[in-house]
């Protein structure tokens, strides 16, 4: 099946206090980290940054915001609407353990849905998830009412939600959905690492790099 990549990376970092795009994960920034698995499987990906040249990335498309300020649900209109292909799966650039396999995986159980979302217990990943241009008006409507909640426009859509027990049982741990919101995530991530269960953050206090 083919598809677009949509990486979300249009937040401020301010609980970060720096761009959280740009910190050094195994030697390559986040944003090069998550571009690379994409291009794994996709050809199309997209940036929503609020920006068009912010990274300058070989074959990478970046698109502003068309709803500015709308977080990241603004961010997948803008890359839905600049999609090459029908269905996108979309994921936020902060995601230091996401992997290509976990959008193949999505994306193969998508059949006559217009949404294919991980959930946890109670909690959707929706920023790391499948979603179909047929997304796109009901999006929109959220929008112009000023919601800016991911979730908020699935009741007008198909959903398929994908359990942890299934992700699992595929061989998916729920490690790819931490994310790196704070300081003290980045320190979680190290002890991760010094345990042998995380990838590696360069610097004592995260360095950051600019591309």
């Amino acid at each position: 099946m083919a598809f677009s990549g949509i990486i979300l990376a249009g937040g401020r970092s301010s609980r970060m206090g720096r761009d959280k795009t740009l910190l050094m994960v195994e030697n390559e920034t986040l944003i090069e980290r998550t571009v690379k698995e994409l291009r794994e499987v996709t050809d199309d990906i997209i940036i929503a940054s609020n920006a068009t040249d912010k990274y300058g990335l070989p074959g990478v498309r970046e698109v502003p915001d068309i709803f500015p300020e709308m977080g990241p649900l603004g961010g997948l209109y803008a890359g839905l609407l600049a999609a090459r292909y029908d269905d996108v799966f979309a994921v936020a650039a902060d995601m230091p353990y996401f992997s290509a396999r976990l959008a193949t995986y999505l994306l193969g159980r998508k059949g006559g849905h217009d949404a294919v979302v991980p959930r946890t217990g109670e909690d959707w990943e929706p920023l790391c998830a499948v979603y179909s241009r047929a997304c796109v008006g009901p999006i929109e409507r959220c929008l112009l009412a000023g919601i800016r909640k991911v979730y908020r426009f699935y009741p007008e859509v198909k959903v398929l939600a994908v359990t942890g027990e299934e992700l699992g049982a595929a061989g998916l741990p729920a490690n790819m959905f931490f994310n790196l919101n704070a300081p003290q995530d980045l320190d979680l991530l190290r002890r991760k690492k010094a345990s042998g269960d995380g990838p590696e953050v360069s610097g004592a206090s995260a360095q950051v790099s600019q591309i």
